[in-house]
């Protein structure tokens, strides 16, 4: 100890010592449960946060999960929906494809014997099939409606396979000729 040093002299009793002591242990302790006691309310309040927070981001992105699923099946549902169209305008573009044309038949029949003949009576017997009565006036006429039926009958004439003459009625200069004509 050096002379005039003051600082370090402790003329205190020994039992103001050990209370000093013991005042400055519970001031580390105190400190100390302090430093603890708030250390657990820290991540007390970190735990109740990420608990609340997790909850909240799994909430929302459930959310989400089901936006986006009800989408994919609003989605499904138009998908299905187009592809069903499809289908359907498939099936009617074949029916259309092989069903039979009528009024393009019956043209065909009214243009075959040209405008000297007319056609008085028009019978569908079948798919194919019809039973046509023609009218017309001169020996010429009848001469054309029998070289027409010549040329059907040799498959010159393209649409009809076949025609027949059932019968030909005479009434002075008017012709009635009734026949079977078979479209392709």
């Amino acid at each position: 100890m050096k002379k005039g040093d003051t600082s370090n002299l402790n003329l205190l009793p020994s039992q103001a010592k050990f209370q000093a002591a013991k005042m400055k242990l519970q001031k580390t302790l105190h400190y100390y449960m302090s430093l603890v006691g708030i250390l657990w309310f820290a991540i007390v309040i970190l735990v109740v946060v990420l608990y609340f927070g997790s909850t909240f981001v799994l909430n929302l992105q459930n959310t989400k999960y089901k936006q986006a699923l009800n989408g994919l099946q609003s989605l499904s549902s138009d998908i299905v929906t187009g592809q069903l169209l499809k289908y359907r305008a498939k099936v009617l573009g074949e029916v259309l494809k092989n069903r039979f044309e009528y009024s393009t038949a019956f043209e065909k029949i009214n243009s075959l014997f040209g405008s000297e003949v007319k056609v008085t009576d028009f019978v569908l017997e079948g798919k194919n099939q019809f039973t046509v009565t023609t009218q017309t006036t001169g020996k010429n006429n009848v001469d054309s409606i029998e070289n027409k039926v010549e040329e059907i009958n040799l498959g010159k004439v393209d649409g009809v396979s076949k025609t027949i003459i059932s019968s030909a009625d005479q009434d002075g200069e008017n012709w009635s000729i009734k026949m079977e004509l078979y479209l392709k």
